[in-house]
């Protein structure tokens, strides 16, 4: 039941974390059309897929479960 408990533990601090990251992606995203704020974070985003792609099929596999901790 303790190993249980860390588990669900630390899913949560990690559902936390994207949930932040989300939240901040899209206040730059947003603050980058209100203002020329200088930053890019579509283009982050896009420069991330393409290192997970460009690594072949481990990459592949590894978008696909960072993909999956983002639900």
């Amino acid at each position: 039941k303790t190993m249980k408990d860390a588990l669900n533990n630390v899913n949560g601090w990690v559902t936390g974390l994207v949930t932040i990251f989300k939240s901040v992606i899209v206040f730059f995203v947003f603050a980058n059309i209100l203002y020329s704020t200088g930053t890019n974070p579509i283009g982050g985003l896009i420069d991330l897929v393409n290192s997970f792609v460009g690594g072949g099929l481990a990459g592949l596999l590894a978008l696909i479960v960072f993909a999956s901790f983002t639900k």
